[in-house]
């Protein structure tokens, strides 16, 4: 489906529109207008903590009950990073319920404030679900990196958010919950997590180019001792975010170690993915 551009940074999905054509049907124009205000600043939120660290943004696109700031940075930056700007969505929740429980406790109950709750409630809570492209999918893949390699990391993070999303649509669907903007919402992560399964590759591939450049001095080192005959491949298949990898060689008539970097170096920089470590080593006597 097509987007809407609204200059080069507010991109809106379709789905938005259908969202906002039913609550003017409905005569819920004034609730969708809070729904959107809160979402705009949820987004802002991350829009903000992006920009403050040097991202470079692409545009935020909003969505049915949600939007998303667009970077390619995503994945190649700092874990502390990522988690900082990924968090600064939710927590302009915080403030938004401060300011509804000031203007409750001044002007005293309305059913817009009620609104207002409600929908900072829910899109924080549905913001926080371990679904990707929600925040809880980024910050499930951030924790699933710090135990395992980036490819085996992308891919659980998918599987248990697709897992997530299917076990509550079944839920929805069984206990007579579904709605209109759920239906939609649950086809549109659906769709999104479809779209990411088969970009894996894509992303897998753009990290390691992240890491080529990277320094890692600042890495804690990890030392394996594998069988010379081990490919660049093999090893770059278990790149992680967290560490610098150093390979032990044992042939004779001694001990050889290669860096992870060189074989990055092979992989990307000399188009050889299946050299192998010992050819690595002879090269670099």
């Amino acid at each position: 489906m097509k987007v809407l551009k609204l200059g080069q940074l507010i991109h809106i999905h379709p789905l938005f529109f259908l969202l906002a054509f039913s609550a003017f049907l409905t005569g819920a124009i004034y609730e969708f207008i809070i729904l959107f205000t809160i979402v705009a600043i949820h987004e802002m939120g991350h829009f903000c903590a992006a920009r403050y660290y040097g991202w470079r943004v692409s545009h935020i696109e909003f969505w049915l009950l949600g939007g998303a700031v667009v970077s390619d940075e995503h994945t190649t930056r700092p874990i502390r990073e990522q988690v900082y700007v990924t968090l600064a969505g939710p927590f302009q929740h915080i403030w938004i319920f401060i300011i509804l429980q000031a203007l409750n406790l001044t002007i005293g109950p309305h059913p817009l404030l009620s609104a207002g709750f409600t929908y900072n409630s829910v899109i924080l809570l549905l913001n926080l679900l371990p679904i990707w492209p929600l925040d809880g999918g980024k910050l499930l893949f951030y924790t699933i990196c710090q135990y395992m390699c980036f490819k085996s990391s992308l891919k659980l993070s998918l599987i248990i958010s697709i897992s997530c999303l299917i076990i509550g649509l079944s839920w929805m669907i069984f206990s007579g919950r579904m709605t209109l903007a759920s239906t939609m919402l649950a086809g549109f992560l659906l769709l999104e997590n479809r779209l990411e399964w088969k970009r894996q590759i894509y992303v897998f591939m753009r990290y390691i180019v992240h890491c080529l450049e990277r320094d890692v001095s600042q890495l804690k080192v990890r030392y394996f001792t594998v069988d010379p005959h081990t490919t660049a491949f093999d090893v770059i298949k278990n790149v992680r975010t967290n560490r610098h990898h150093l390979y032990i060689l044992k042939q004779k008539p001694g001990l050889y170690i290669v860096d992870e970097q060189e074989c990055l170096h092979q992989f990307l920089m000399k188009k050889q993915s299946s050299i192998k470590l010992k050819d690595i080593s002879n090269m670099s006597r």
